[in-house]
């Protein structure tokens, strides 16, 4: 397995209680599941969506790169890489 640094922003990082936790997995599903087995039902509820999906307005990135654009959950998580996760914020 490696490790990854996990960054939270926002409202995320309020509700984990975290700014940053290291994870040891292969591929961002595995982080994420492991995130919501640590954090729990609030966790979930703000990372994915009804169908089990990351919510659209939740940008996550590994190593600065948009996952949308690499291979969304099956993305490979390599040992020393950052993911962060930021949920996006709306205002007006």
């Amino acid at each position: 397995m490696n490790t990854a640094k996990v960054k939270f922003y926002g409202a995320l990082a309020r509700t984990t209680g975290d700014k940053e936790v290291e994870v040891e997995s292969s591929t961002l599903r595995q982080v994420l599941n492991q995130l919501t087995l640590k954090y729990g039902e609030s966790f979930k509820e703000r990372i994915y969506d009804e169908k089990g999906n990351p919510k659209r307005f939740v940008n996550i990135y590994v190593n600065g790169k948009d996952v949308r654009f690499l291979n969304r959950l099956d993305t490979t998580i390599k040992h020393g890489d950052t993911v962060s996760i930021m949920p996006a914020v709306s205002g007006g």
